[in-house]
């Protein structure tokens, strides 16, 4: 997994003004825990911070704080601000080497499916999962293959861990029974006949609306004169 670098300054104050400053000169509020270890207020720039938050890929993070010290950790949470969508403050989960950790990890589908030969369409309902391994064991990605899928067959959370073996380094959290990933077949709607019969009979139409707007007297047109 590749390990993205960020400065973070101490914070001294958490009061709602002093982060309203924060984010005026382009910085982001955040804090740094450990389950057991003081919670530390810090800040990060704004910028370097959006390639670590849109991105589909996992990362761990090495802050590198003012007092001079460095500390592993992950991107737990982020808060965006509900109308203009811009983040307003992150939480960073600390990690220790020897200590298992839950992170989520993007899901990676290869092959073609059995059942896209067949007419279907691959329906991704996960595109990450959460992940339970060392800090140094953390996959860059939970992989699929997805040849042997035919119509209508998925792959499940216990695929995934009976796939990866016994001996696996992680696990995968969560029901076994839940799909990651489905073979559907085209609905209706979506069948190429279904928009040639609407394409079919559209002239139909404009030809019905040009017999009746010639049917009837123009708006305009003089009424003949009566005889005296």
């Amino acid at each position: 997994m590749q390990t993205i670098t960020l400065e973070a300054d101490l914070r001294e104050t958490t009061a709602k003004s002093a982060n309203k400053n924060l984010r005026k000169l382009g910085f982001v509020p955040a804090v740094l825990y450990h389950k057991g270890d003081e919670t530390l207020a810090i800040a990060v720039k704004e910028i370097p911070l959006r390639k670590l938050i849109y991105t589909t890929e996992s990362h761990i993070v090495n802050l590198k704080l003012s007092n001079g010290t460095e500390q592993q950790a992950i991107l737990k949470q982020t808060d965006f601000d509900p109308l203009s969508d811009k983040v307003i403050h992150v939480d960073f989960l600390s990690l220790k080497s020897d200590e298992p950790v839950d992170i989520e990890v993007p899901t990676l589908f290869k092959g073609t499916p059995a059942g896209a030969i067949k007419g279907g369409r691959v329906q991704v309902i996960m595109h990450k999962v959460m992940v339970r391994c060392l800090p140094a064991d953390i996959p860059e990605h939970i992989e699929f293959d997805l040849t042997p899928l035919d119509l209508s067959q998925s792959f499940h959370i216990g695929d995934a861990n009976k796939f990866a073996g016994d001996n696996a380094k992680y696990r995968v959290l969560g029901d076994e029974k839940l799909p990651v990933v489905s073979i559907v077949s085209l609905t209706k709607a979506e069948e190429p006949v279904a928009v040639a019969a609407v394409a079919a009979a559209e002239p139909e139409v404009i030809k019905k609306g040009k017999k009746d707007e010639e049917a009837a007297p123009a708006a305009d047109a003089k009424a003949p004169a009566k005889k005296k």
